[in-house]
């Protein structure tokens, strides 16, 4: 691995050393203009899936996304965003292995790689409908196969109902939070 990347290394350097050398020879004085006047270097999308939510050349769409992917999770929770602070406070995901060693049923649980992904609830449903969300060039499978799944699914009413009728959430399904409306002073 080593050497193929310092192969890949030195040859790239190689090329590129000559390729500007062979500029700044024949053109000396546009070779000082042409750095400067460039173009954004745009990256290109290689493929995009159809059906699968894409966040391609978009500020601030990537997801959260708090655990080790490619490694197997212990637990998977998706949310939407404003629950990303809550979350992973040290009450919530930072007590949950302390807990979890504490109860006899569990204690030999593993809980090295909780992960969290937080979206707007639109897309949740949408990852979960298609099997992955394609973020640039790089698209995470989510499959019960891939490990990359919920155990645990955050939402409203509406999300949480497409979601039941699409086989993802169990039937015991509950709501984990309840409000009586907006509050006026």
């Amino acid at each position: 691995m080593i050497k193929r990347r310092a192969f890949l290394g030195s040859t790239l350097s190689a090329i590129a050393l000559a390729t500007r050398k062979a500029k700044a020879e024949s053109s000396p004085a546009s070779a000082a203009t042409a750095t400067t006047q460039l173009p954004p270097l745009v990256w290109p999308v290689v493929k995009v899936t159809p059906g699968l939510p894409a966040f391609a050349g978009h500020a601030d769409t990537v997801p959260d996304i708090v655990g080790r992917i490619g490694t197997p999770p212990s637990l998977v929770i998706f949310s939407e965003g404003n629950h990303l602070m809550a979350l992973l406070s040290d009450e919530i995901v930072g007590a949950f292995p302390s807990w979890v060693r504490s109860q006899s049923q569990y204690a030999d649980l593993s809980v090295d790689n909780i992960v969290v992904v937080t979206l707007p609830q639109p897309i949740v449903v949408q990852m979960l409908r298609s099997g992955g969300i394609a973020l640039g060039n790089l698209t995470l499978d989510v499959s019960r196969a891939s490990g990359f799944y919920p155990d645990i699914v955050m939402g409203g009413p509406a999300p949480l109902q497409v979601l039941r009728k699409l086989g993802v959430l169990e039937p015991q399904a509950r709501f984990f939070s309840r409000n009586r409306g907006r509050a006026s002073c």
